[in-house]
């Protein structure tokens, strides 16, 4: 009880709820306690704000696996926002915490037809498919989804990660050129493509990757794997 403790009032543990999501932090276990602890006795005063509240605090109970206060969450919001398809996401992350993931995939096929633009509902549909060990599947799915959403680069990363599983590193070095031409100034990107260049093998390959990693140290001299990855190409490439 480390966090109610720290915050017995319920002002306390609302402002530090609204901390949390405002500053994107994954404190699930944190949420659940003050949620229990504080919030949920006092739900009255929390006004219109409780919606808001029950979705974040559901997320954060999926998170921890306390499916008897995600499963809650969603029957109330169910109840006041019955065709929202916010609501209906948390209803298919609740299937799919239950391993009901047939049940999951309709779920978010439903939305995704109601609205092509929903793009966390297909990323849902991916995440099961990684989840099933369906990599190729996945890779079809996520290739799908960048044909309509080509500037979501945490869409590039993920498909880049998905083909080095599948040991396919000339699809994965040029997905991480899709993200490096939006991102030319991030030493982790150069740092990754290098790796997967120097993967590849061969003298060029190897030579890009050379490249890359100098590139990783010079935006950032603090990455020691990218400076690992200058020892280790070097190493590599004949004088």
């Amino acid at each position: 009880m480390q966090y109610i403790m720290k915050f017995p009032c319920f002002s306390e543990a609302r402002d530090r709820l609204k901390k949390i999501k405002e500053e994107r932090l994954r404190r699930s276990d944190e949420v659940v306690e003050l949620w229990e602890g504080v919030l949920s006795k006092n739900t009255r005063k929390l006004g219109d704000e409780v919606w808001t509240v029950y979705e974040q605090v559901c997320i954060a109970a999926l998170d921890c696996d306390r499916l008897d206060i995600s499963r809650n969450c969603v029957k109330l919001l169910d109840a006041r926002f019955p065709n929202s398809s916010r609501v209906k996401r948390l209803a298919g992350m609740n299937l799919e915490a239950d391993g009901k993931f047939d049940d999951a995939i309709r779920m978010y096929e439903a939305l995704t037809k109601a609205d092509e633009t929903d793009t966390l509902s297909r990323k849902r549909l991916i995440a099961i498919l990684k989840t099933q060990k369906k990599y190729r599947d996945a890779i079809e799915e996520l290739t799908d989804y960048l044909k309509t959403f080509q500037n979501d680069q945490e869409a590039w990363l993920e498909l880049v990660e998905l083909y080095c599983h599948e040991l396919d590193y000339n699809k994965a070095s040029f997905c991480m050129e899709e993200a490096l031409i939006h991102h030319p100034h991030n030493h982790l990107y150069h740092q990754r493509y290098a790796e997967i260049r120097y993967a590849l093998g061969g003298f060029e390959n190897i030579d890009t990757a050379r490249t890359h990693f100098a590139k990783a140290v010079q935006l950032c001299r603090w990455n020691t794997d990218a400076l690992y990855g200058m020892c280790i190409v070097r190493g590599n490439i004949p004088e």
